[in-house]
């Protein structure tokens, strides 16, 4: 078995996309560093369909490189021991850019990923086309390689069998974007293979992840959260929208999620973040893995045939979808064919802070213990929402651990913290039944 530092040829599958190009930074980082001035070669070979993507995507590497090493002088210094007394540090930081990307090839055609020794997955999320591209690099490889599958929701053993690539595929699910978040899922099947356990452990520590492991079923941790959030969000917008009406009925969603649960953002927010179409993607597998289960997408469906699908831009931006965006703040809610304007929520009395003015705080623990009893002492619809949102939270959460969907209540409060950036994890002390 090679160890990670032996590695010396690397495919990154559907690398011009934002996970994709992420996923290349990362690598190529990491090798450069670790490789530099001790005779080992590399080679990042990077494919997508899209050429001029590929290129946007070295442009994108480059500017990471160089804000990188404007950040890192000391690391340079080290690096470029014999120029660093020649070249200033503009000078110097230009270099390791050009470096790193002279470690960056771009190509169209899956041969380039042929005899890889291990290959990063993360093109479209469909079986059909992930398990094609695998079908295909088999072909044209003569010595089978790993792969490391990005995706967010399909069942990794669904993706071995159909592809025959028994033992040598796991999941590697990186977290938006990449560079920026810490969580890392690692998702086994049966037939993993000691070598690729091992080979997947020493990439996610090289990277500077934190691993959580996850039961290999759909959704895995993060998603089987989070969509079953959204489906209870959605069914909490019908009971609300026969008294407020539709845009401030979610509206009113989004804003306890975020105010009064001290989120980063909504929950609707994170669906436009995602995408409308890529939530309601997993939500459909996952209704179909999980029959004894009950989803609501009625909101979902909605917008997508009204063609509002969210999700982002080339530059990270929020498209409108759920909501409309001016200057990154939320105007207005779709209903039906149109966007139309929600009532002001006045949110201030119940929850004087955001989760922006506490997450640092060293008293956080005792900060959301006061804030929630506060709460859960309080009146009105808002709060009492707020308090019952709480709860089926609890109850998810603790519902894939019971049903094995997770190994551990811990992990569920791990990946929804790091991954989600939430202040505390779904299962807690926060919302008692007696509240």
């Amino acid at each position: 078995m090679k160890t990670l530092n032996e590695i010396q040829k690397i495919a990154v599958l559907g690398a011009s996309g934002k996970m994709g190009r992420g996923i290349v930074w990362l690598l190529v980082q990491y090798f450069f560093t670790s490789h530099f001035n001790k005779g080992i070669t590399f080679q990042i070979h990077t494919i997508d369909v899209s050429e001029e993507g590929l290129i946007s995507m070295l442009d994108y590497v480059r500017a990471q490189a160089i804000r990188y090493a404007e950040k890192k002088p000391e690391l340079l210094k080290q690096l470029y021991e014999k120029e660093s007394l020649n070249l200033d540090q503009e000078q110097l930081a230009k270099q390791y850019a050009k470096d790193i990307v002279s470690h960056i090839s771009i190509s169209t055609a899956l041969d380039a990923a042929a005899n890889s020794s291990v290959i990063f997955e993360a093109v479209v999320e469909k079986l059909a086309v992930k398990v094609q591209i695998i079908r295909e690099i088999e072909e044209k490889s003569n010595e089978p390689p790993f792969y490391f599958t990005n995706t967010s929701s399909i069942p990794i053993k669904t993706i071995e069998e159909k592809a025959n690539v028994k033992g040598r595929i796991i999941g590697f699910h990186f977290y938006n974007p990449p560079p920026v978040q810490k969580l890392l899922e690692i998702i086994k099947t049966e037939n993993s293979t000691k070598e690729i356990e091992q080979l997947a452990d020493e990439v996610a520590l090289g990277l500077g992840k934190h691993i959580v492991y996850a039961p290999d079923f759909t959704g895995f941790i993060g998603n089987g959260q989070f969509i079953r959030e959204i489906s209870y969000a959605i069914g909490l917008v019908e009971r609300l929208v026969l008294v407020n009406g539709l845009p401030n009925a979610i509206y009113m969603v989004n804003q306890v999620t975020k105010r009064l649960l001290l989120r980063p953002m909504g929950i609707f927010e994170v669906v436009d973040y995602v995408g409308i179409n890529v939530c309601q993607f997993i939500m459909d597998i996952m209704e179909r893995e999980f029959k004894n289960e009950q989803f609501n997408n009625s909101l979902l469906k909605r917008l997508l045939k009204n063609g509002i699908y969210g999700g982002q831009d080339g530059f990270g931006k929020v498209k409108n979808g759920i909501f409309k965006y001016e200057n990154g703040e939320l105007v207005a809610v779709y209903n039906r064919t149109k966007y139309e304007a929600f009532d002001p929520l006045d949110l201030d009395h119940l929850a004087p802070n955001n989760w922006k003015d506490i997450r640092f705080r060293k008293d956080l623990d005792a900060v959301l213990s006061s804030h929630f009893d506060n709460l859960s002492n309080s009146g009105g619809l808002a709060a009492k929402a707020a308090v019952k949102y709480g709860k089926a939270c609890n109850d998810i959460g603790k519902r894939l651990v019971d049903n094995e969907l997770a190994f551990s209540e811990q992990d569920v409060n791990t990946v929804m913290m790091l991954g989600f950036h939430h202040l505390y994890g779904p299962i807690n002390s926060f919302f008692h039944e007696d509240k």
